[in-house]
């Protein structure tokens, strides 16, 4: 079973990991890149060619926006790749807080028994 420390540790470990990540993505003409970070801010923005000085400003517009989803979308997609595993744990996690481990499942008689003082448990 995981204990909640251990997942806690993950969890931050595994933001770190996020929050050190960026996304980029190339339009389709090569003329625009975007690099976004984990929080889908653009953190860069290059132009690769001239050709958006001769644009229609509605086409280089939605070239632009293309790529701005292009990167959100790989970002998003760093994001599960980075916390999918930690998804595999929910269930542990989940009984862990509930009290629903196996645990706390033999000492339940105990705790029924305790008096209403010792471990801020008390008879149900």
């Amino acid at each position: 079973m995981v204990t909640l420390r251990d997942q806690r540790d993950r969890i931050e470990s595994a933001k770190a990991d996020l929050a050190s990540r960026t996304s980029s993505a190339t339009s389709m003409d090569r003329m625009v890149t975007v690099t976004m970070n984990a929080q889908n801010s653009v953190v860069g923005l290059k132009f690769n060619t001239t050709k958006y000085r001769s644009m229609p400003p509605e086409q280089l517009a939605r070239t632009l926006l293309d790529v701005l989803e292009t990167a959100r979308l790989q970002m998003a997609n760093t994001a599960v790749e980075v916390f999918g595993p930690l998804m595999d744990q929910r269930d542990d996690l989940r009984a862990a807080m509930t009290g629903g481990t196996e645990v706390d499942k033999a000492f339940s008689a105990l705790w029924k028994e305790a008096p209403s003082d010792v471990f801020g448990r008390g008879r149900d």
